[in-house]
């Protein structure tokens, strides 16, 4: 452990283990191969003191050992999300590898490199059997994630899974496993926590779960209740005022408060049949979003000068039915439920509108002045009160109804399953920038009425819409997938060492939406389009397991996966005619097509003596016509392109070590190359430009780290004759080694001003000590400080050659506090 410690103390840490990790698969495997005769405890003994304790996970749509899984899955049960203090998805990406999440505030789930800014979701989102992952209708969608409260495990699925779990899960899948009720067991589990973040407000949290047999082996029910306060750490300050940092608005206003309920039963009326009934609700609202002006924030205080307030409120539940009968060979599960989700986020339209008329009233009218640049807002006399919120809602209403018929013999030479499933997924998306003041901006620039410089082509006013009489700029749309599958797959025996899997999974994929545009800002007239797509797809796949001894296997695994086509809001020809020209096409496409993956993978999973467990797998994916938003560098109004070919490839290592009864060790590592192999008529993207994720609202691309690593320690010891343990957690991320396209010269979304973020690392430390069925854990996250840029976006170019406002991202400060868990 001496070499690991010191290398994590190097910049190449990750590097090495990432290297590390395909050394260590081979040798695993030979030493497997030695020992071929050895023989380990059954796995019904009782496991020793220190042994590794097996992940029983359903991946596969039905329960097994993690171990015994022919694919790269992470598993977190609900312990180690507790010593570990994972709160969000975000945490999970930290301990997990292949998996990165946009830090913006919009979720966005990339696994293994398929990232898109554009259309339906790369990775799937799944809380038991209900996906409930986004289409981006426009911008990029805000991702819903379950808060981990109650939360049996989580399993992150790296690779696609077109066959079980269908379109969307192109990358991977997230699954969140909720706890069930109980026919025998009563049960408790409580948390609370108080911490305290530097230069920042103070966060809490408390919450309850309870379940157990109301009617002895017929009837239970399990009860959650949980509600958190995050306390912001970031000042908004009016940047208007003549000292803009001395003139606080709101002190820590980035704070954010969480509900959550959740109830479920479990009804036996006999020995064949059980029915689950479930609801699940999440209530998040956050005051204002998380980024701060770094022309405006000095060392530990972080202050924001956005002229407007952007909150986040957020709203899902989720009703669910489960139904399921064994017979005596088979097994018949339904699910059904609704998922509605209201939420409503946005951006600083008064930035937007500051950047935006500079650029076009300089153009017009040889007009310079600084309205907006790098120290902030500059406004004339008189539109001191400017102020031009933007906002959007996202709405879902998605129904899903899934049947699977299965076989229930484990022990059987053939396991398989089959089902159907049907979805129909109904989004609505409104953009708005409420620009009341247009008048009175254009009268104090330019000394006409807008009318007179907002025009068409043709020299005529383009006026408010009446449907929205103080909206310079919006967009209104109603869009619908529906999904019809039929799917299977099947586990045969070929010797009692080799096994085989084929899966097929056969979809029919409808879209269609209805849009509404419009506004001053858009130089011509509201403009209303409708617009469908269909497709069918076929989702293979094989799996080839060879169990070489009871401890070690190795596998590989070819599997295809899928996402669905959609069309594009219309683009005004007006306001995008240069933009068009620059790009070689006259209007933006009407349609975009699907796009898939072919996934090629090898892996291993390996155990000695239940002390030293190792999963590793080699991934190469070739993802065809990708999906990907286009910002146009000038009207900035974005629609989706099918760009070309990629290649993603790279590693994903994991290792758990129990050195000594009291003493482990977790070790995690990813290496992935997600680049452009061809480039799209359009040279919007170049050949060897990196995979872009998530979009800002100013257009700028960000490329997941290529590096991941973490290293977790434990040590367990009695205090006073409690048990106790302290643990500590390091994370790091490398500095992306290729270059976007929005950082490519050769690219048309090449913006100069754009750069290269840092790598990142994080450390937490936790201690803890249990007292009867309480625990109470001492922690301290982002020990260090780390302040360094984990995201960022720019002003729209403005057009006078000054400097641009930038607005970034980084950790919460470092947060100290306490946490109470109690379990019975």
């Amino acid at each position: 452990m001496n070499g690991s410690s010191n290398r994590r103390n190097n910049r190449k840490a990750s590097r090495r283990t990432a290297r590390l990790g395909i050394a260590l698969a081979p040798l695993g495997l030979a030493l497997a191969a030695g020992r071929a005769q050895a023989q380990q405890a059954p796995a019904a003994e009782a496991a020793g003191a220190g042994d590794l304790q097996e992940i029983v996970i359903t991946a596969t749509r039905r329960a097994e050992n993690l171990s015994k899984v022919p694919i790269s899955v992470t598993a977190v049960t609900r312990e180690e999300l507790d010593v570990k203090g994972v709160k969000d998805i975000q945490d999970i990406a930290r301990f997990t590898p292949g998996i990165n999440v946009d830090v913006s505030g919009t979720n966005n789930i990339s696994i293994r490199g398929i990232a898109s800014s554009g259309g339906a979701g790369t990775t799937g989102i799944y809380i038991d059997d209900t996906p409930i992952q986004m289409r981006a209708l426009a911008f990029n969608p805000d991702e819903a994630v379950p808060k981990s409260f109650d939360i049996e495990r989580v399993e992150v699925l790296r690779g696609p899974q077109g066959t079980l779990f269908g379109a969307g899960s192109e990358g991977g899948t997230v699954r969140y496993i909720s706890t069930q009720p109980s026919l025998t067991t009563n049960s408790v589990y409580g948390r609370a926590e108080v911490s305290t973040t530097r230069s920042g407000a103070m966060s809490y949290e408390a919450g309850v779960a309870a379940g157990g047999p109301l009617v002895d082996g017929s009837f239970g029910a399990r009860v959650a209740v949980w509600h958190r306060r995050d306390g912001g750490w970031i000042d908004r300050v009016d940047p208007t005022a003549a000292n803009p940092t001395g003139s606080v608005v709101e002190k820590n206003a980035n704070h954010a408060e969480t509900t959550l309920l959740r109830l479920a039963g479990l009804w036996a009326p006999n020995d064949t049949w059980t029915v689950t009934p479930q609801i699940y609700y999440q209530d998040r609202k956050e005051n204002d979003v998380s980024n701060y002006w770094p022309a405006y924030s000095q060392g530990s205080k972080f202050v924001s000068g956005n002229p407007t307030r952007t909150s986040t409120p957020d709203t899902f539940y989720l009703p669910s039915l489960k139904i399921e009968a064994k017979f005596d060979t088979v097994m018949l599960i339904s699910n059904t439920s609704y998922y509605h989700r209201k939420e409503q986020t946005g951006y600083d339209g008064t930035l937007y509108n500051l950047g935006f008329y500079q650029s076009f009233f300089a153009f017009q009218d040889g007009v310079s002045f600084p309205l907006l640049d790098g120290t902030g807002i500059h406004l004339p006399p008189g539109l001191t009160n400017y102020r031009s919120p933007a906002s959007i809602d996202n709405n879902q209403q998605n129904f899903t109804q899934e049947i699977r018929l299965q076989s229930i013999d484990d022990s059987a030479r053939f396991k398989w399953t089959v089902g159907v499933f049907y979805s129909k997924n109904r989004q609505q998306y409104l953009e708005q920038i409420h620009d009341p003041m247009l008048d009175a901006f254009s009268q104090a620039i330019s000394g006409v009425p807008y009318t007179d410089v907002f025009v068409d082509e043709n020299g005529n006013p383009v006026p408010y819409d009446p449907a929205y009489p103080t909206d310079s700029y919006f967009l209104s749309t109603h869009a619908q997938d529906e999904q019809l599958a039929g799917f299977g797959e099947g586990t045969y025996d070929l010797t009692d060492r080799l096994k085989l899997t084929l899966g097929v999974r056969y979809s029919s994929n409808k879209y269609s939406f209805d849009t509404t545009t419009g506004g001053p800002q858009l130089f011509d007239p509201s403009a209303h389009n409708t617009g469908s797509n269909s497709e069918n797809s076929f989702t293979p796949k094989a799996t080839l397991a060879f169990q070489v001894t009871p401890q070690h296997m190795v596998y590989g695994t070819y599997a295809k996966g899928f996402r669905p086509g959609g069309a594009n809001n219309p683009l005004p020809a007006a306001a995008c005619a240069q933009d068009f020209q620059n790009f070689g096409i006259t209007a933006a496409p009407a349609t975009y097509k699907s796009d898939s993956v072919d996934s090629f993978e090898v892996g291993a999973k390996n155990n000695f003596d239940n002390r030293i467990r190792l999963a590793s797998s080699v991934f190469y994916i070739k993802w065809h016509g990708i999906q990907q938003t286009v910002v146009p560098p000038i009207c900035q109004i974005s629609f989706i392109d099918n760009l070309g070919e990629a290649v993603a490839k790279g590693i994903d290592f994991q290792a758990e070590m129990s050195i000594t009864d009291a003493f482990s060790a977790q070790l995690t590592a990813g290496y992935t190359s997600a680049r452009y192999t061809s480039t799209p008529t359009i040279p919007v993207v170049i050949s060897g430009d990196a995979i872009e994720g998530t979009t800002s609202f100013s257009g700028h691309l960000r490329t997941p780290p290529p590096v991941t690593s973490a290293l977790g320690m434990q040590y367990k010891f009695q205090a006073f004759n409690h048990e106790s343990f302290v643990r500590a957690d390091y994370q790091y991320q490398g500095q992306a080694k290729w270059l976007p396209a929005s950082q490519d010269p050769a690219s048309l979304q090449y913006d100069p001003i754009n750069y290269t973020l840092p790598s990142t690392s994080y450390l937490t430390l936790r201690a803890g000590t249990k007292l009867g069925d309480w625990s109470a854990e001492l922690f301290c996250d982002n020990c260090t400080d780390n302040g360094t840029i984990t995201a960022y976006e720019y002003s729209i170019d403005p057009g006078t050659g000054d400097s641009r406002l930038q607005r970034a991202n980084t950790f919460r400060p470092r947060t100290i506090g306490l946490t109470f868990i109690y379990r019975r």
